[in-house]
C-alpha cells in the first residue's frame, strides 16, 4: 500500500471515531514529518496562505434563525465583557491553545500506527505558525492500565507526543476521562458492568499517578465532564464520591518537576459537582468546559461566575475544550440536547464568521475572567469547512466527520486557513479581528 493510501486509512479511520469527543481529499502532497523531538529547520515559519478567490457563503434558511440568535448572544455577552475591567493577567499571557485531534485516545489501536505521529507533528508546526501557544491531549482510561492491550506502547506515544509538544515551547494540558466505548465515536470496547463506582474511579485515579509521573504534562486534569463519564459507564457518580476521588489523587500526584493539578466541569452539569472542588485544598486551577451558552448567556454567565469564586480562592482557572454549541436553548433540555445532530450542525463553511466571534468572545473572556489557558476544541475547522450547498445532506454523521476531516487535512498539508484560522491568528497577534459578513 502507497504511503499516500496509507495515510488516507489512517484518516478514515480516525474520522469515524472523534465526533463526539468533544470527535484529505486524496492529494498527492506527502507529509515529510518532522523527526521526534525537533522540528526541520523553517518550518516552524511556515507561511499560512489564504485560499483564491475565497467568498462568505451565504447563511441557508433553515439556518437563519439560530445563527442570528447565536450571533445576537454572543454581542450581549461581549457588550458586558467590554463594560467589564480586564483582570489582572492580560489576554496576552494567557496561553491560547487547541486540541490535538490526532492524539485523542478515543481513536484507540490506529494510534499506533507510525504514520500518526507524523500528522500529529505536521498539526502541530501548523498550530506554532498559527501563534498558538499549548495543546490539550485526551488520554483516556483504561488506554494505559496494565491489564488493557498494548498499554504501554500507548504510554510511549504519548510520551513522545509530550516530546514534540515541549520541543515546539507548546504547553501540554491533558485530560483523562472514561474512553468512549459503547458509542459510534470509538472502536474501543470496555465492558463496563465489570466495574463498580469505586473500581472506576480507583482505576482512573491509577492512570492520572502514572499520567502525571511518566508523560509528565504541565496541566494535568483529573476530572472534567463527570455527568459524562456517569452516562458513559452507567455508573453513579455522586459530587460527594466525585469529590472524594479528587482529594485522593490530588494527594498522591508528585509535583516536584512543577506539575500544575485541576479539576472542574462543563458548565452545563450540575453546579453541585464545582461546589464540592471549587473550594478544595491542593488544586492548583479549576477547570471548565464551555459549549452552550444557554438561556440568556446562562452557562457563559456560569463560567464567569466560578471564575471570579475561583480567584477568590487562590485558584487559577483554565477553559481546557471550547467551541460554539450551535443549538438554541430550547434544543438543550437540561443538558446538551441531541448531541449528534447539534454537532452535525458544525462541518457547514457558513459557520466561519459565527465561529470567529465565538473566538473574539472566548479571547475577551480570558482577559475578563483572568483565565490562564484556554483551548479551542475543533481545531480542524481553523484550515477548512465543508460547503452546505455541495455537500449531500443525506449523509451519515460518519460520512460527513470522513469528508470534514479529508477537507482539514488537504487544507493543513497546504498551510491554507480557514476564515476562522485567519480571525484567529489576527486575534493571537493582537491584530485588529473584524467579522466578514456576519
Amino acid at each position: 500500500m502507497s504511503k499516500a493510501r496509507l495515510i488516507l486509512l489512517i484518516l478514515a479511520i480516525l474520522a469515524g471515531m472523534l465526533a463526539a469527543e468533544g470527535c484529505r481529499s486524496a492529494s498527492q502532497t506527502t507529509i515529510v514529518p518532522s523527526q521526534p523531538g525537533q522540528s526541520p529547520a523553517g518550518q516552524n515559519n511556515i507561511a499560512i496562505t489564504t485560499p483564491a478567490n475565497e467568498t462568505a457563503p451565504t447563511v441557508p434558511q433553515e439556518y437563519r434563525q439560530l445563527y442570528n440568535g447565536l450571533s445576537a448572544d454572543m454581542d450581549k455577552f461581549q457588550t458586558k465583557l467590554d463594560l467589564m475591567s480586564s483582570g489582572s493577567a492580560k489576554a496576552d499571557k494567557t496561553v491560547f491553545a487547541a486540541e490535538l485531534l490526532y492524539a485523542n485516545g478515543n481513536v484507540g489501536e490506529a494510534l499506533l500506527n507510525p504514520q500518526v505521529m507524523g500528522l500529529n507533528r505536521l498539526m502541530l508546526d501548523r498550530f506554532q505558525s498559527m501563534g498558538i501557544k499549548g495543546v490539550v491531549v485526551a488520554i483516556k482510561y483504561p488506554l494505559l492500565s496494565s491489564d488493557f492491550p498494548r498499554s504501554s506502547e500507548f504510554l510511549k506515544f504519548y510520551k513522545d507526543i509530550i516530546v514534540e509538544c515541549h520541543s515546539r515551547d507548546l504547553k501540554v494540558l491533558v485530560e483523562v476521562g472514561a474512553i468512549f466505548s459503547g458509542t459510534p465515536y470509538s472502536p474501543v470496547q470496555i465492558d463496563w458492568s465489570k466495574h463498580t463506582t469505586a473500581s472506576f474511579l480507583q482505576g482512573l485515579e491509577d492512570q492520572l499517578i502514572l499520567v502525571a509521573g511518566q508523560v509528565q504534562p504541565d496541566y494535568l486534569t483529573l476530572a472534567n465532564e463527570p455527568v459524562t463519564d456517569e452516562g458513559l459507564t452507567d455508573l453513579k457518580i455522586t459530587p460527594e464520591a466525585w469529590s472524594s476521588f479528587i482529594n485522593s489523587t490530588v494527594s498522591r500526584i508528585d509535583r516536584s518537576y512543577g506539575i500544575l493539578v485541576g479539576a472542574g466541569t462543563g458548565t452545563w452539569e450540575n453546579p453541585a459537582y464545582m461546589n464540592s472542588i471549587i473550594n478544595m485544598p491542593g488544586l492548583d486551577y479549576i477547570d471548565l468546559h464551555i459549549y452552550p451558552m444557554g438561556t440568556d448567556n446562562v452557562f457563559l454567565e456560569r463560567a464567569l461566575s466560578y471564575s471570579q469564586t475561583s480567584h477568590r480562592n487562590g485558584k487559577r482557572v483554565t477553559v481546557s475544550e471550547c467551541w460554539l454549541y450551535k443549538a438554541l436553548p430550547e434544543e438543550l433540555g437540561s443538558g446538551l440536547g441531541s448531541a449528534e445532530t447539534i454537532m452535525d450542525r458544525d462541518y457547514y463553511s457558513f459557520w466561519n464568521p459565527l465561529d470567529a466571534q465565538f473566538a473574539r468572545l472566548m479571547v475577551s473572556l480570558s482577559d475578563r475572567a483572568d483565565l490562564d489557558f484556554v483551548s479551542f476544541f475543533w481545531s480542524r475547522y481553523f484550515f477548512n469547512y465543508l460547503d452546505y450547498q455541495a455537500t449531500p445532506h443525506n449523509l451519515r454523521t460518519a460520512e460527513l466527520n470522513r469528508l470534514a476531516t479529508q477537507a482539514s487535512m488537504n487544507s493543513l498539508q497546504k498551510a491554507n486557513l480557514s476564515t476562522l484560522g485567519r480571525c484567529l491568528q489576527k486575534l493571537l497577534s493582537d491584530q485588529t479581528l473584524t467579522y466578514p459578513n456576519k
